[in-house]
């Protein structure tokens, strides 16, 4: 009997035996370029994440939340701080005690909260051509943490920020997903406070310069971010959630070994040991160059290698991701975006690259195919529908 996608996602995840090779790309951009743009085809119209890929025939990727579904640009007060919050989402971010004033226009975030040290700006950009690309988050333009003299205003900040859980918003999201994916739950992005500080809180190229000239006082801000990370741990704990989401964007150039070691690790270290106990299973998001990481990660305990990038795109085959992730852990991802852009492969060479992929996904277990990072708005369709017929006859 043919599994339904939840339960093939689940199976590949704990190494049973699957029907088939499962195949989940992520179409939320892709969608919303095409909104943008005028171009959405009339047999998705109206339809969210879960509808479209009911329309394609493969399982839905529904991972933090369905970003297509509509929200209030209030919602996003919050994001050049690296959070925001979802109808999908376990748990609600807000500030308590200070004073925020937020404003917006169709392409412009701002928000400004005073603290007694000071306050904290932030700017967010939108722009009509960026959605059209497919763009969801907005840019940053003005950091939260411009310089060091604004370090104890954001510190005061944080330790300002409540979350509050909101276990039946999340289950909501996961009824509605149902058997056609898995609803993962909201994290953060940022895997760690220290993470948070490179991924949001300042230009990379300051971070760097600081942690090598002012690394105790980094240290000291991090150290005050915890006690809203054990909150946010906290929230997932206590929500339905088969599989929970924490830490994304790893790049062995962006966040070299030994900061990954030292920086990162011991967080993923913690959070899936603390989910594990409660029987969830964790993801990570790892869409980057990951060829000097691979040894580090198999001890950080998390399950599941979401947006897993190969070759052209990366330096790694995804035998070699596979290896490298350990044979317990799932990769979910092994499609480059660029192949599935006629611009950039055509078919004889797009049909190549797939017989490699379908080669080694008979190799083994724990694999999820899915696209990385997501579908391009530019995308030929039939490529996704081909993927789809390959592994509807891998079983």
């Amino acid at each position: 009997m043919a599994l339904t996608h939840r339960a093939r996602l689940l199976a590949a995840i704990r190494g049973e035996p699957v029907d088939q090779v499962p195949w989940a790309p992520r179409m939320d951009l892709w969608c919303l370029a095409q909104r943008a743009r005028g171009t959405l085809p009339p047999e998705f119209a109206g339809l969210d994440t879960a509808g479209i890929a009911d329309v394609l025939g493969f399982g839905c990727h529904a991972v933090r939340a369905d970003f297509t579904r509509p929200r209030e640009r209030r919602e996003q007060q919050l994001r050049g701080l690296g959070f925001d919050n979802h109808p999908d989402y376990p748990y609600r971010v807000e500030v308590r005690d200070l004073p925020v004033e937020f404003t917006h226009d169709p392409e412009n975030l701002r928000t400004r909260v005073r603290t007694p040290a000071g306050d904290v700006v932030l700017h967010l950009e939108l722009t009509g051509e960026m959605a059209r690309n497919g763009i969801s988050i907005p840019f940053v333009q003005s950091y939260a943490l411009p310089a060091l003299g604004n370090l104890e205003a954001v510190a005061q900040l944080f330790e300002h920020l409540v979350v509050i859980p909101t276990p039946d918003a999340y289950a909501s999201f996961q009824r509605r997903i149902g058997d056609r994916g898995l609803a993962i739950a909201n994290g953060p992005i940022a895997a760690s406070p220290m993470h948070l500080l490179l991924h949001e809180l300042m230009p990379m190229e300051q971070f760097f310069y600081l942690y090598e000239d002012e690394r105790e006082q980094l240290r000291g801000l991090a150290r005050r971010l915890e006690p809203f990370y054990e909150a946010m741990l906290a929230a997932l704990l206590k929500c339905s959630a088969e599989v929970v989401f924490w830490g994304a964007n790893y790049d062995q150039d962006l966040t070299w070994p030994p900061f990954f070691q030292e920086e990162i690790a011991p967080w993923l270290q913690r959070v899936s040991r603390e989910l594990h106990a409660a029987g969830k299973l964790v993801l990570t998001h790892c869409d980057g160059e990951n060829q000097r990481l691979l040894p580090y990660f198999p001890a950080c305990g998390f399950d599941i290698a979401e947006s897993v990038c190969p070759a052209p795109m990366t330096r790694c085959t995804l035998a070699q991701l596979r290896q490298g992730f350990g044979p317990r852990t799932t990769v979910w991802g092994g499609i480059p975006s660029i192949v599935l852009l006629d611009a950039e492969m055509d078919d004889r060479a797009f049909a190549h690259y797939l017989d490699g992929v379908f080669r080694e996904a008979r190799t083994g277990s724990h694999l999820i195919l899915g696209v990385s990072d997501n579908v391009p708005p530019d995308v030929n369709l039939s490529r996704l529908t081909e993927i789809g017929r390959r592994c509807r006859e891998s079983s």
